[in-house]
């Protein structure tokens, strides 16, 4: 039987060259939802990988109160490479755990600000099967959280759930949004709880001005996922 206690974070962080210019603003974003996680109830570690035309592991099980997330944009974009590679090694990881100290709970959050232009090993419709298996097969959890493009209907090319799956703007405002969402939805993943993102976190991963304050009926869910 899992660890009903434990969750298991991996987040694919995208740090090609274009990210540069939010680049101060999504690692504040990350590292302020990752103190957040670690101030909840229950076991949380951490990995973290980075990609650009390269794929780099950073931290692997990790404390998150010992994380220190780093980008250093420059290449292109291997997407598809740092979904398979990473989630597969992942998998691998978790295996090797004896079953009572398997996480019950598996969150894996993919961040990019752009398309596909680089990868060598996977295409799109292995890394759809592949998220597709571990989503069906293990109940692992997957975010697709992108900028310049649709990234509800690219999440959903590569197997990620509409829900789940949210657009933001490159800019400040965007990327607080979005990493608020983030924190929400990972927190409510957590507690067995799961929400998808509403319109309110859709509208707000979008703005190019400082967010406004939500409100009690602000929060309700929408069917919303522009």
């Amino acid at each position: 039987m899992t660890d009903p206690n434990y969750t298991a974070m991996l987040l694919v962080i995208d740090r090609s060259g274009s990210m540069a210019s939010i680049r101060d603003d999504m690692v504040g974003g990350l590292t302020a939802m990752l103190a957040e996680q670690a101030a909840e109830p229950g076991l949380l570690t951490v990995d973290i990988v980075t990609f650009d035309t390269e794929i780099e592991l950073q931290c692997s099980m990790a404390d998150p109160k010992t994380v220190t997330v780093t980008l250093d944009p420059r290449g292109g974009t291997a997407l598809f490479d740092a979904v398979g590679q990473s989630v597969t090694a992942f998998g691998w990881v978790l295996a090797e755990l004896p079953e009572h100290a398997r996480p019950e709970t598996v969150q894996v959050v993919v961040v990019t600000d752009g398309v596909e232009n680089s990868s060598r090993e996977f295409g799109r419709d292995a890394v759809r099967a592949l998220v597709t298996q571990q989503r069906e097969q293990y109940n692992w959890d997957f975010v697709f959280l992108g900028a310049n493009q649709d990234a509800v209907f690219a999440g959903q090319r590569l197997g990620f759930d509409a829900d789940s799956s949210m657009t933001y703007a490159a800019g400040a405002a965007g990327v607080a949004g979005m990493s608020a969402s983030m924190g929400r939805y990972v927190k409510d993943v957590r507690s067995k709880t799961k929400r998808g993102f509403d319109s309110v976190e859709r509208m707000q991963s979008m703005s190019e001005a400082p967010r406004p304050a939500r409100t009690p009926r602000e929060s309700s869910p929408s069917g919303s996922k522009s």
